[in-house]
C-alpha cells in the first residue's frame, strides 16, 4: 500500500498505510513501539498536511493507546483529546470517550477519566464497556468505595462473558439487565457527586467574576488616565515638530534671500577677481547650509511622518491604509528640485523621465534605504532594481553611480 502510495503520489494514501503499520507495530508489543510511534507521527503530519481530519483523528487515537502503554501521560492525553474533537459527531465518539477517559485514568486524574468513561458506556461494544467498568472499578476502589467497586467488578466481568457469548449470537437476559442496573446506580451517584461540583464550582465562579470586574474597572480607569496622557504628550509632539518645521522654512527662505544677493553681487561687472572668490566661496558654503536646511526641514515635516507610518505599516502587517497623494508627491519632487537647484528639472527634462522614475529618484537623494522604496512605490524590489539600472544606462552613466553623483554633474 506505501509502495502503491509513493508511486501514485498520494499523500492520503500513503498516510493510511503508516497508520496502518504504526498499529500493526503497536500490536506487536513493546520491542516495536519505536517503530510504530515513528510510523505513527509520519502519518499524522502527512494527514496534517493535507487537512484529513478523519484520518488525522484516527491516528490520533493509536498514538493516545501507544503514549498510554509507553506510560508517557502528557502525550497519551493531548492525543485522546485531539482525537475527540477531530470526530463530527462528538455526541456518539464512544471510542474516544474511552480512550480520553483511559488517558485521564493513567493520568491520575480520575474525575475526569469517571466523566469520558461513563460517556463510552452507552457504546454496545462490549469489550470497550468491560473495560470501561474495570477502570471505573479501579477508580471507585481508589477513592474508597469498596462496595461500588466490587459492584462494577462484577459488571465488567458479565460483559466479558457477554461479549463470549456474543460472538456466538447469544445474548442474555441477565446482561441486560445488569447493564440497565449498573447504568442506573452510576447515574445516581455521578449526578450527586456533580450537583455538589457545580455548587462550589457556580460560588467560585461569582467570587471570581466580581474580582476580575473590579481589577477590570481599575486596569480601565488606569488606562484611560495612560491614554490621555499619552495623547497628550503626542499632541504636544507634533506642536513641537510643527513649530521647529515653520522655523527651518523660515531660515530656508533667509537662505534663499542670501544665496540670491550673493549671485547678484557675483553677475556684477564691479567686482574684483580675488572679491569674485570669495564671494563665489560664500556662495558654496551658503548653498551647502542651505541644502542642510531644507534636508532638515524635510525629516521634520508632516509628509516625511506620512513616509515613515506607512514603511512602518508595511513592515508590521504587509499593508497600509495610507497613501501619498499626488499633490503629496508633487511637492516632494518640488522641494528637492529647489533642493539641487533645479538640476532634478533639467534631468527630467533631458531623459523624459516618468513619473515613477522621478520618485525613484527623489527617494533615493533623501536617504531612505533601497529596501523601504517598494513600499511607497508599491513595486516590488526587483522590478525597482531594474528600473534603476535602466534609467542609467539611459542616461549613459556606470551602473555602479548614484543620483547623486550625477545630480552633481549637472549641477556643476
Amino acid at each position: 500500500m506505501e509502495i502503491i502510495a509513493i508511486e501514485l503520489k498520494d499523500t492520503t494514501l500513503w498516510a493510511e498505510a503508516l497508520s496502518k503499520q504504526g498499529s500493526i507495530a503497536l500490536s506487536k508489543g513493546d520491542d516495536y513501539f519505536p517503530i510504530a510511534e515513528q510510523k505513527l507521527s509520519n502519518a499524522f503530519m502527512a494527514a496534517d498536511k493535507m487537512g484529513y481530519n478523519r484520518l488525522k483523528a484516527d491516528i490520533s487515537a493509536s498514538l493516545s493507546r501507544l503514549y498510554t502503554r509507553m506510560e508517557q501521560k502528557e502525550k497519551a492525553l493531548h492525543y485522546a483529546k485531539l482525537n475527540l474533537s477531530l470526530r463530527r459527531d462528538t455526541a456518539r465518539a464512544y471510542r474516544a470517550f474511552f480512550i480520553l477517559g483511559d488517558a485521564y485514568y493513567k493520568s491520575e486524574q480520575y474525575d475526569s477519566a469517571t466523566f469520558y468513561l461513563n460517556k463510552s458506556l452507552v457504546s454496545k461494544d462490549y469489550g470497550k464497556k468491560a473495560d470501561a467498568y474495570m477502570r471505573l472499578a479501579d477508580i471507585a476502589m481508589i477513592q474508597g468505595n469498596a462496595t461500588l467497586s466490587m459492584e462494577l467488578e462484577r459488571n465488567s466481568s458479565a460483559y466479558k462473558d457477554s461479549l463470549y457469548k456474543f460472538r456466538r449470537n447469544i445474548v442474555t437476559n441477565k446482561i441486560i439487565k445488569a447493564e440497565t442496573d449498573a447504568q442506573t446506580m452510576l447515574q445516581k451517584l455521578y449526578y450527586k457527586w456533580r450537583l455538589n461540583t457545580y455548587l462550589c464550582v457556580f460560588i467560585l465562579i461569582i467570587v471570581i467574576i466580581i474580582i476580575i470586574t473590579i481589577l477590570l474597572y481599575k486596569r480601565y480607569r488606569r488606562k484611560n488616565y495612560l491614554l490621555q496622557k499619552d495623547k497628550q504628550q503626542i499632541e504636544k509632539a507634533h506642536q513641537d515638530l510643527s513649530q521647529h518645521y515653520a522655523k527651518l522654512q523660515i531660515d530656508i527662505v533667509q537662505k534663499d534671500l542670501e544665496i540670491e544677493s550673493l549671485r547678484k553681487e557675483l553677475a556684477s561687472h564691479q567686482v574684483y577677481e580675488e572679491q569674485r572668490k570669495k564671494l563665489q566661496d560664500e556662495l558654496d558654503e551658503m548653498v551647502l547650509k542651505r541644502k542642510a536646511l531644507a534636508k532638515e526641514a524635510f525629516l521634520h515635516s508632516p509628509l516625511y511622518e506620512k513616509m515613515q507610518a506607512i514603511i512602518k505599516d508595511y513592515q508590521d502587517k504587509d499593508t497600509s491604509d495610507k497613501e501619498l497623494s499626488d499633490q503629496e508627491w508633487q511637492e516632494f519632487v518640488a522641494e528637492m528640485d529647489m533642493e539641487w537647484n533645479n538640476a532634478i528639472t533639467e534631468l527630467c527634462a533631458k531623459y523624459q523621465l516618468s513619473k515613477e522614475e522621478l520618485h525613484l529618484i527623489c527617494l533615493s537623494l533623501i536617504g531612505f534605504p533601497f529596501s523601504h522604496l517598494e513600499y511607497l512605490l508599491h513595486l516590488s524590489r526587483a522590478t525597482l532594481y531594474r528600473k534603476k539600472n535602466a534609467l542609467l544606462k539611459r542616461i549613459d552613466t556606470k551602473q555602479d553611480c548614484d543620483f547623486e553623483e550625477i545630480l552633481q554633474k549637472i549641477r556643476s
